[in-house]
């Protein structure tokens, strides 16, 4: 098992494997944070850099009290030269259009530091996806991981199955 300090090294010196091809060369990983606003997201960037970079804790992305919604935009945290965190936009409320904006910002199809709307007008979520005019990036490694604050979440959950949980963040 490698040693923390390892590990912390191993993580700041990472690259991605070459390729044959330079058309289907990763050139960065975007690990992007997705959950329920109030979960987490922003504390996992904070606690990342003061794990990885600094001695001292620093609050680079705005938290308050669970539950609140502080984080408005997909903002982007360059951690090392590779690995890009993107704090997006919580949710909160499954079976409305929320869900089609979590997927927007999920394949990448909303911009990076731009604030996100959401809204429930399933016309105006579309328009923002072709208002944004991104192009596919072949380059970049797409990463999610989804944040909860467990208490919360495993006593409402507590008579499902994992496989079933899964599904309804989905």
């Amino acid at each position: 098992m490698m040693e923390p300090i390892g590990k912390k090294q191993e993580i700041l010196n990472f690259t991605l494997p070459s390729s044959p091809s330079e058309d289907k060369q990763y050139t960065r990983v975007l690990l992007q944070l997705f959950g329920y606003a109030g979960h987490g997201k922003s504390a996992f960037v904070n606690s990342c850099f003061y794990t990885l970079r600094t001695e001292e804790y620093q609050m680079r992305a705005v938290t308050g009290p669970s539950g609140s919604i502080i984080t408005t935009e997909r903002k982007a945290y360059k951690l090392t030269d590779t690995i890009t965190i993107v704090d997006n936009r919580g949710f909160g409320k499954k079976g409305t259009n929320e869900e089609a904006i979590a997927y927007a910002q999920l394949g990448n199809f909303l911009p990076l530091d731009e604030r996100v709307e959401w809204t429930e007008d399933f016309v105006q979520i579309m328009s923002q996806v072709e208002d944004s005019d991104l192009k596919p990036n072949y380059t970049v490694f797409y990463c999610p991981h989804i944040c909860l604050q467990h208490e919360e979440f495993i006593a409402t959950r507590a008579s499902k199955r994992s496989e079933d949980i899964f599904q309804e963040l989905l």
